[in-house]
């Protein structure tokens, strides 16, 4: 009986193969990245509305009042879009799961249930959140605009009050951008001794997110609408009514 012998790839075919996945893997994993930012950000839209739903909710147990957006500090004005007091924290707490309070694309120090306790001050949230703040609209600077905080469920229902985290502050350094075209701009991947990434750019030097790349965020309004805005259609912001450009810088 003749055996027909079986022939095998060459190395030539072999490389052409490789090749040819490389060159696929390259077309498609852009695609699957903007998917997966896509569905982000959908994540994203989610936690804000039920953030607001909170804030109505807390509202509904306290005479109509809004959560308070005032920080730790003594100084009543020293109040940050990104901070919310210990005992605002724990309130908020009884209504919903820490996670409602975190962009999904915000990497460590965010995502422990512990929190991220800024001493002094209070606790960085996930989101700015605008609602009970002290006497705004603060003062104008640089080209940021002031803006109105609500303080009750019957204020102006066109006022915004929970915001995706596109922050920044030059005196500090730091930059956070969650929503890129394919995911949260990171800067710097670099990481501190035990490996924790850190997400709020140091190596981008203050820069304002829009800067570092960032695609845009979604609004949510006092009415429970939240919708996407692109960047360039944002408003500068004061995020900190306090400490100049060691302050908090935003856009919505």
């Amino acid at each position: 009986m003749n055996l027909i012998a079986r022939k095998g790839f060459t190395l030539i075919e072999l490389l052409v193969v490789i090749a040819i996945i490389a060159i696929l893997a390259a077309l498609l994993l852009p695609s699957l990245a903007s998917a997966k930012e896509r569905a982000r950000r959908t994540y994203c839209k989610n936690n804000i509305r039920q953030f607001i739903q909170v804030a109505h909710m807390y509202g509904g147990d306290h005479d109509q009042y809004l959560p308070s957006g005032l920080s730790d500090a003594k100084d009543p004005m020293d109040d940050h879009t990104p901070l919310i007091s210990t005992p605002i924290r724990e309130s908020l707490l009884k209504y919903a799961p820490f996670n409602i309070y975190e962009c999904a694309n915000l990497g460590k120090p965010f995502g422990d249930p512990k929190g991220w306790l800024f001493e002094g001050w209070g606790y960085v949230i996930g989101y700015n959140y605008l609602g009970g703040h002290y006497q705004t609209p603060w003062e104008a600077m640089d080209g940021f605009q002031g803006w109105i905080s609500p303080q009750t469920l019957s204020d102006d229902p066109s006022l915004p009050l929970v915001t995706d985290l596109n922050t920044w502050s030059p005196g500090f350094g730091h930059t956070l951008a969650p929503h890129g075209s394919n995911g949260p701009i990171l800067f710097e991947y670099g990481s501190d001794t035990e490996g924790v990434v850190d997400y709020s750019n140091p190596s981008a030097e203050g820069a304002s997110s829009k800067d570092v790349g960032a695609d845009g965020g979604n609004i949510g309004w006092l009415d429970g609408s939240v919708r996407w805005k692109d960047i360039d259609q944002m408003q500068k912001y004061r995020g900190s009514q306090l400490w100049g450009l060691d302050g908090a810088f935003t856009v919505w």
